[in-house]
């Protein structure tokens, strides 16, 4: 199979280069050259189109922002004329995917979604997991490029599954992040460290990943490169998308509603905070993900779980 892949952001990137490691003949498109010449360095092959790429690429890999750009690429692979399959990486609404499934049907382009999730540092060794929308078909034979830059690998269902598997899963990860910052908050308030608490949430029901590596947020919005969306706003377009599908089948969801609306200031006063600090503390990392580590493994240098990886 000749892959192509549209989108070199943090996890396009990442996911590009763990495709060309796998062996495949790997074509890259973005809008800003740089990236592209960063893969052609790793044994890419460059395109200057989006059109160009899908006149060589049998299978497309879209890796961008929101719907309105998987639809703008959509639209060109189409406008090639020749039969394609589309992988839909980025997070989007389920009936987005059925409809964009549905629409490119007749000119002979297959669609499937496929978000994943575990984060940069599993992305840069090619072992995220990957939530699958797909026919039988289509997911067989693209099994081989799947196990490429994914270790968990679930075929959920027909095209737009994979994208209702993927807001699950950020919904629970940014509503639970939002209550991590008010539980913090809070904390400080009544005199607590944030160290403090987060040593006592790991042996008792509130534990979490996140938990286990509070602070590896706050790098990260320290940390965009410039031109990429802020992560605040990406979160909240995931929430919004995911009331939104909520909404379409019928569901009322107050919780995220409610995030939703209060996250990005929730962030905001959470950097207004670490500026009246000095900034980001500098945390220990662990040696094996990278992420940061809260008191109860700073001694052994790595997370527990990941003694396990």
């Amino acid at each position: 199979m000749r892959i192509g892949i549209v989108g070199l952001g943090n996890m396009g990137k990442l996911i590009a280069a763990a495709i060309v490691r796998a062996g495949f003949d790997t074509y890259v498109y973005d809008l800003r050259p740089e990236a592209v010449a960063e893969l052609v360095e790793q044994g890419a092959t460059g395109t200057t189109s989006v059109k160009e790429l899908a006149q060589t690429a049998d299978v497309i890999s879209v890796v961008v922002l929101n719907e309105p750009q998987v639809q703008s690429v959509a639209d060109e692979i189409v406008a090639v004329g020749l039969p394609r399959t589309l992988i839909v990486h980025s997070t989007v609404t389920p009936a987005f995917v059925q409809t964009l499934a549905d629409n490119l049907a007749p000119a002979a382009i297959s669609v499937l979604d496929a978000p994943v999730a575990g984060g940069l540092a599993r992305a840069r060794t090619g072992e995220l997991t990957i939530m699958i929308g797909g026919t039988d078909t289509d997911t067989h034979k693209l099994a081989p490029l799947f196990d490429a830059f994914g270790r968990e690998i679930f075929h959920v269902g027909p095209p737009g599954a994979g994208s209702a598997a993927k807001l699950s899963v950020n919904f629970m990860t940014i509503a639970g992040y939002a209550l991590q910052i008010e539980a913090m908050n809070f904390a400080r308030a009544h005199g607590l460290t944030e160290d403090a608490l987060s040593s006592v949430l790991t042996t008792s029901n509130a534990d979490s990943r996140a938990v286990r590596t509070w602070g590896l947020q706050d790098r990260l919005r320290a940390n965009v490169p410039p031109g990429t969306t802020p992560a605040q706003l990406v979160m909240k377009k995931d929430l919004t998308s995911f009331t939104t599908a909520a909404g379409r089948a019928g569901l009322v969801s107050p919780l995220a509603a409610v995030a939703a609306e209060t996250l990005v200031n929730r962030i905001e006063e959470r950097d207004a905070y670490l500026n009246s600090i000095g900034g980001r503390p500098d945390i220990p990392q662990c040696t094996t993900c990278g992420q940061e580590l809260i008191p109860p493994f700073r001694e052994t240098g790595i997370h527990p779980e990941c003694t396990r990886a």
